[in-house]
């Protein structure tokens, strides 16, 4: 009896001991996704892992606050974010803090003004206000170019003295007539537009006059670095994070390819990041090549150079992941 209780036991051990020579069975990976140019270049993924079997759960955000409490929360593992955001999360985080997995989204701004005003480049906003959203990239890189460029502008991020808090705000303020400019991103601009067209009101109108990436070449070599993916500490150590992300660079050289335009606007549309399959094409051929996937050393160096110059305090070594 005493050897076979001890045979039980060997085999007890040697079991134990050759599952800790292999990786753990992942968990599910639960990952976010905003309404914006961030979330773009997963939409084919997010379809791809639609169905009952899926090895992804997906969640969609129109509010990137929500998005960073819940991945604080555990509630997700994984979210798209601004970088500039990205950054003060990790700052501002106790614990699970974030770790940016890859850049996705460079230079996407466009400044849009209404019917009576005529401007060619930024400069032409001299002794004016130029108006953005408080939150996410945006206002961060007009105040570095209109500093770098000796403008006297002012930024202003509020109406009626009510805050413009998100994209999303400001896009209703343009809808409905009620500023004469506003700096914002694609998708966003594209389907502003197409709202003002469909509400067939003639006395609003828009038009995109400056390109904010050629305002920030003037003063910059580096990208302008909008987006970012990044994942929970408690999660770096998923032994399927390496897989999605693979899946996930995929879908966002699927995204940004041309020649899959027609398909990229229908998995845009199908996730819920736009509304209607022209405003998606018209939406990726303006953004282009900005719906990226940059990972490892270059990733990390794009940002710390983006982080240098629009002012956002470095996070340390642990911020920036390596598979």
């Amino acid at each position: 009896m005493k050897k076979i209780i001890a045979l039980l036991l060997l085999t007890a051990i040697l079991t134990l001991s050759l599952a800790s020579c292999f990786p753990a069975e992942s968990a599910k990976l639960r990952v976010g996704y905003l309404t914006g140019p961030t979330g773009m270049g997963m939409a084919k993924l997010i379809v791809d892992n639609s169905g009952e079997d899926t090895k992804y759960e997906f969640t969609k955000y129109t509010d990137s606050t929500l998005a960073q409490a819940d991945l604080l929360a555990g509630k997700i593992d994984i979210i798209c974010l601004p970088t500039n955001e990205a950054a003060m999360l990790y700052s501002k985080a106790e614990s699970n803090k974030p770790v940016v997995l890859a850049v996705n989204c460079l230079n996407s701004l466009y400044l849009l003004t209404d019917k009576n005003t005529t401007v060619t480049s930024l400069k032409d906003f001299e002794g004016q206000t130029v108006y953005t959203c408080k939150n996410g990239t945006p206002r961060k890189v007009l105040e570095y170019i209109v500093k770098s460029q000796g403008l006297n502008i002012e930024i202003s991020y509020t109406y009626n003295n009510e805050e413009i808090a998100k994209p999303q705000d400001l896009s209703a303020l343009v809808t409905a007539g009620k500023l004469p400019n506003a700096v914002m991103p694609e998708p966003l601009v594209t389907s502003t537009l197409l709202a003002i067209q469909k509400g067939g009101n003639p006395d609003i109108s828009y038009s995109i006059d400056v390109n904010m990436t050629e305002e920030w070449a003037k003063i910059s070599d580096t990208p302008v670095v909008m987006g970012c993916i990044v994942a929970s500490s408690d999660t770096k150590n998923n032994a399927g994070l390496d897989s999605f992300l693979e899946e996930y660079k995929a879908s966002v050289e699927f995204i940004s390819n041309p020649d899959n335009i027609d398909s990229a606007a229908n998995y845009v549309v199908e996730t819920g990041i736009m509304g209607a399959v022209p405003a998606a094409k018209k939406a990726l051929t303006n953004l282009g090549s900005a719906i990226s996937y940059i990972d490892g050393a270059d990733m990390k160096a794009a940002l710390i150079s983006f982080y240098n110059a629009i002012g956002v305090t470095l996070p340390d070594e642990e911020f920036y992941y390596e598979k």
